[in-house]
């Protein structure tokens, strides 16, 4: 299995266009001519920069932080490809969890506590491959906006964190786009007019190839075996994000969005068995031989499919209404066959065939009124409708000595979702702005109805151009469940919705910080956070591969958290280079009274975060990276002793994530080498080295036992350095 692990690396994301002003609708565009379009682009890009600059601390939000698609590019390269995710990895207050893959743990949250969005549409599966690379193709992404506090209304249904990416409509102009080959994927997308001037396309693909590198490596090993063994693996991933956009007017805009991506995962491993008895022919003892298998095989496929229709309408220059609806889906099949073959007079089996599935999908409309009333007034309302399906399953066949035992399981949930939201951001004189908002939601399963109020606050002070101090108090509920019987983000888990027996979670946070621009090209922003959570739930069960579904709602224990912590980010920034410097302190406590009888550690508790990064642009054709990533070590939950009572030999916890593992670091560098082809055209090569002093950093601690029953543990380590290169085309 560990083989098949190992030929996954893989990669996530680069580059598309240019950002524009968050909220704005474009209108047509009046061209003269290509070379006169492309400056016009160019200084609405410089100015957007300078602006975003210079807004850093006129902004009334806590914990935000607005990224674009250059943001992408330097320092999160890994396999070859940019990542959404392991770029928001690097900000202070969010734990990546595991090495290497998409977790995104922010103010001591679980995980699954995070709102992900995709042009306003949420998003269920958020990972390829276990959390190995991201589902956000960055070649379409023009940018994101990012909460970890200070959420404002419009926001709900999560309660640690808000992602809310958005993809370009395409380029009403002219036709170009971009061609990436990578280690072990390939992308291509296009963009340009249908009808120049008022209707665009912006198509992306991308598509990895481990399944034909696999292909030869598995074939020669299996020749080696010479009929010992037989393995068998696949891996492919795809994605394909699209949309089609029509300007009506100057007023109207209609679009439409498509997002599809699909993993699939084989493994297999198939042992010929033999056995030998005495058997009768024709009235004589013969010697005979008979033959089975030995055999484990698994097949695995999810994904995403989002759809959805938008219609902008600007009803004047200072208010304009966005009416989406949309189909999310996210489903997971997990199939696992183990057969055990042996001969005691006749041919035996042991053998399991199992069946995992889950779907999880919404149908739901949402439509926003966002209306400036003047320069110191902005007011947001609107209301959204959701409707839930949940439809997890089971099917399990047991064969012990030709007994067959089947079980069959299964849930489907329905849910309905409703909200409303009113939000009014005010700025009093020159030095205070104010957000309060407000957000009502409606939550109703068969036999339960709820209704929560969320109210959201957030302010600033101006205590200068350059220097504001920023406050914010928020409430968070979440309807929906992951239920996982491990902390692995992997196609075993499911979706479930709060029931009757069940509670919503909910979080109230409060952040306060100094936000400041220094002279000589720094930045410095201190914040700090407290943060409770209620009704998390917790699997009290013995392991398990898949969780219960006929008994979830009384095998997870209700519990508590909380988390508090203070974040540091210090920045500089010249012509042609820059850096950064990201500090976290922070505490993540959990408490589930039916599990431990105090507070302890969350398995994402690292007491101390710093990341550095830096660039250096040296010219127009050659720039360097390099990222510097340092935390204190997980917890684990390890039996210290074992206990002999008789002949029963027991292994014995302290307390629930007992351990500490060792401290965490690695050294990220690469660089990217750019140049103009014959054509015009600019070819961009990549080289980048993940964990570049090889650093042996623990995932996991393996106990194992001694002769005289004492226990010893030693640390496990996966991914040793890494290298990763690519090859882009712009056209």
């Amino acid at each position: 299995m560990l083989l098949k692990y190992a030929v996954i690396f893989l990669y996530c994301l680069l580059l598309p266009g240019l950002v524009c002003e968050a909220g704005a609708l474009c209108g047509g565009v009046c061209v003269e001519d290509s070379t006169e379009v492309m400056a016009r682009r160019d200084t609405i890009a410089e100015s957007k920069i300078t602006s975003d600059r210079k807004r850093t601390t006129a902004r009334t939000q806590t914990g935000h932080k607005r990224l674009d698609n250059l943001d992408f590019i330097y320092g999160n390269v890994v396999f070859s490809s940019p990542d959404i995710i392991k770029s928001l990895q690097n900000l202070p207050g969010v734990s990546a969890g595991t090495e290497l893959m998409s977790g995104l743990y922010v103010h001591g949250g679980e995980g699954s506590d995070n709102l992900f969005l995709l042009d306003g549409v949420p998003m269920y599966q958020i990972s390829h491959l276990g959390g190995l690379f991201s589902s956000f193709n960055t070649d379409v992404v023009k940018g994101l906006d990012f909460y970890k506090s200070g959420f404002p209304a419009r926001y709900g249904g999560r309660m640690s964190s808000v992602v809310d990416v958005s993809t370009g409509d395409g380029d009403f102009e002219e036709y170009h786009g971009s061609f990436m080959i990578g280690l072990i994927d390939g992308r291509l997308q296009f963009e340009g007019p249908v009808v120049k001037g008022r209707t665009s396309f912006n198509v992306a693909l991308r598509r990895s190839w481990m399944d034909a590198v696999l292909a030869p490596t598995i074939a020669y090993i299996n020749k080696k075996s010479k009929g010992e063994e037989t393995i068998g693996g696949t891996y492919a991933f795809g994605d394909l994000n699209a949309s089609l956009t029509h300007k009506f007017s100057d007023k109207d805009k209609l679009s439409g969005k498509f997002y599809y991506g699909r993993d699939r995962l084989r493994l297999s491993r198939e042992v010929p068995e033999t056995a030998s008895f005495m058997g009768v022919v024709d009235g004589r003892p013969v010697d005979m031989e008979v033959s089975g298998e030995d055999a484990i095989r698994t097949d695995i496929a999810w994904g995403n499919i989002l759809a959805s229709l938008n219609w902008e309408h600007r009803m004047s220059d200072d208010m304009s209404l966005k009416t989406v609806a949309y189909y999310s889906g996210s489903d997971a099949d997990v199939w696992y066959e183990w057969k055990d073959w042996r001969f005691e007079a006749i041919e035996q089996y042991d053998a399991i065939d199992e069946s995992n599935v889950s779907k999880v999908m919404d149908v739901a409309a949402f439509s926003d009124l966002n209306w400036r009333i003047n320069r110191n007034h902005h007011l947001r309302a609107g209301l959204s409708y959701q409707h839930h399906i949940y439809r997890p399953s089971r099917k399990s066949v047991v064969d012990n000595d030709g007994s067959l035992l089947e079980t069959v399981s299964g849930k489907k949930y329905s849910g309905e979702e409703f909200a409303v939201y009113a939000e009014d951001e005010v700025s009093i004189g020159d030095m205070l702005n104010l957000n309060a908002g407000l957000r009502y939601v409606i939550f109703s399963v068969p036999g339960k109805f709820r209704h929560r109020l969320e109210p959201r606050v957030a302010m600033s002070l101006n205590c200068s151009d350059n220097v504001s101090i920023r406050a914010s108090y928020t409430h968070m509920n979440q309807f929906a469940h992951l239920i996982s019987t491990h902390y692995l983000d992997v196609p075993t888990n499911c979706w479930l919705p709060s029931t009757k027996d069940i509670e919503p979670m909910h979080s109230k946070q409060v952040a306060a910080g100094v936000y400041s621009v220094l002279p000589l090209g720094f930045h410095l922003n201190v914040e700090g956070y407290y943060k409770t959570m209620d009704n998390l739930l917790e699997y009290s069960g013995a392991n398990s591969l898949f969780p219960p579904l006929d008994s979830w709602e009384s095998e997870f224990h209700k519990g508590k958290g909380r988390a508090y912590g203070l974040e540091t980010e210090l920045g500089w920034k010249s012509s042609g280079l820059s850096f950064n410097i990201y500090y976290t302190l922070s505490w993540s406590k959990r408490r589930f009274d039916g599990i431990w009888h105090d507070w302890y550690s969350h398995r994402h508790d690292n007491r101390h975060k710093l990341t550095l990064m830096g660039l250096w642009k040296i010219n127009d054709r050659v720039d360097l990276y390099a990222n510097w990533n340092y935390n204190s070590g997980g917890w684990m939950t390890v039996p210290t002793h074992i206990y002999n009572p008789g002949d029963v030999f027991d292994r014995v916890y302290t307390a629930p994530n007992n351990v500490n593992l060792p401290d965490y670091h690695r050294l990220d560098v690469g660089a990217n080498f750019r140049r103009e082809t014959r054509r015009g055209n600019e070819s961009i090569w990549n080289i980048g080295i993940y964990n570049a002093y090889c650093r042996k950093n623990v995932v996991f601690v393996a106990i194992g036992e001694r002769e005289d029953k004492s226990l010893y543990g030693e640390g496990r380590a996966i991914f040793p350095i890494i290298p990763s290169f690519s090859y882009t085309l712009k056209f």
